[in-house]
């Protein structure tokens, strides 16, 4: 069971060019508990749109315990439709990581909502197209 908010990121590297540089960030946020990774795949989208997918446990062993620290048990949430969506947004000759994780830096704020007999009505995020035009508009004053 998940006790925190989820969120998902797709990281696209266009050119098929995913390095494994990001992987250092990734296990900051995991060791400093702010996040907990639930599920991870990676994508690959060649130059003629087919594509093919990779779980953790299809990685070899030395590129799979790079990421086994990132979460205590990840898990395969992601279904056959998020899996088709997520190459969908991806360019032909990429390839992308779909990451699913639990805000963990939300454990004290959830405590205090439940105890305060408060519930969460509502949660979203802004999207970065309304925050660059507020952005630019604060800059333009």
């Amino acid at each position: 069971m998940l006790d925190f908010p989820v969120e998902y990121a797709l990281v696209v590297f266009p050119g098929n060019k995913f390095s494994g540089e990001i992987v250092p960030a990734l296990l900051d946020l995991a060791d400093r508990d702010i996040v907990r990774f639930v599920d991870i795949v990676f994508i690959r989208k060649d130059e003629d749109g087919s594509t093919r997918t990779i779980e953790l446990n299809d990685l070899d062993a030395d590129s799979y315990q790079l990421f086994v620290p990132l979460g205590k048990q990840i898990e395969s949430l992601f279904t056959e439709d998020d899996l088709t969506w997520a190459a969908e947004q991806m360019p032909e000759n990429s390839s992308a990581a779909l990451f699913l994780w639990e805000d963990l830096w939300m454990d004290n704020i959830r405590k205090a909502v439940i105890s305060s007999g408060g519930i969460l009505a509502e949660r979203g995020q802004i999207p970065d197209e309304v925050v660059d035009q507020f952005m630019n508009k604060m800059g333009a004053e």
